[in-house]
């Protein structure tokens, strides 16, 4: 049921690469070519509040499949997701594993709680209140965006272990997402991926400066 479950996610979140992909490098590039003089690092806060807009913008004219934005951009620029099934949220990783904490705001530490994936054996809790994803985003030095899918299972604080039981790349096509292979172990899934060159990050370091 893990893969299942699994295989499930990783189809529905497909139908993102190419238009996520597009629309954060399309975000990054206008951004950097219309106001140049806000790259240095005091100005990182106000670089992702614009490439949210820029980037909510050109979802807005994207076909997404089965996906829509929803939610309240106005809302400090939010960017919300939704298929028949399941439901993202966007937000920024500081780091390549860094998953932000949910903080005190009651409904998205209620957004942060999934039931766990379960046993083989088991049949998995599938509906609207058990189908809460995120995915993370980042933007490296050479302009081009990165994405991990992210399902968490509980709330923690910053600094602390996120809770989560499912963190995979969201690739740049949806044929190189589904040909990842995903292994269930006793206390998490492992994930098969490609090398680093494969991921186009020769070094395999990811350098995303914001």
């Amino acid at each position: 049921m893990v893969n299942g479950e699994v295989a499930r996610i990783c189809d529905a979140t497909a139908y993102l690469c190419e238009p996520l992909h597009d629309a954060f490098a399309y975000a990054h590039q206008r951004h950097s070519e219309q106001l140049p003089e806000l790259q240095g690092p005091s100005h990182g806060w106000l670089r992702s509040h614009m490439v949210r807009g820029l980037v909510h913008h050109r979802l807005l004219k994207s076909s997404l499949g089965p996906w829509a934005l929803s939610g309240n951009h106005r809302r400090n620029g939010e960017l919300w997701l939704t298929d028949s099934d399941y439901r993202v949220r966007l937000l920024h990783g500081f780091s390549d594993d860094h998953v932000p904490p949910p903080g005190s705001n009651h409904a998205r530490r209620a957004y942060y709680r999934n039931l766990p994936l379960p046993a083989a054996f088991q049949v998995p809790a599938f509906g609207p209140e058990n189908n809460k994803l995120l995915i993370l985003w980042r933007v490296g030095r050479d302009g081009a965006p990165r994405f991990r899918v992210v399902r968490t299972t509980g709330t923690w604080k910053f600094g602390a272990t996120a809770e989560v039981d499912l963190d995979f790349p969201l690739m740049p096509t949806a044929d190189e997402l589904r040909k990842l292979r995903f292994e269930p172990q006793d206390d998490s899934i492992e994930l098969d991926l490609p090398d680093s060159e494969e991921m186009g990050d020769a070094d395999g370091t990811g350098g995303f400066p914001w």
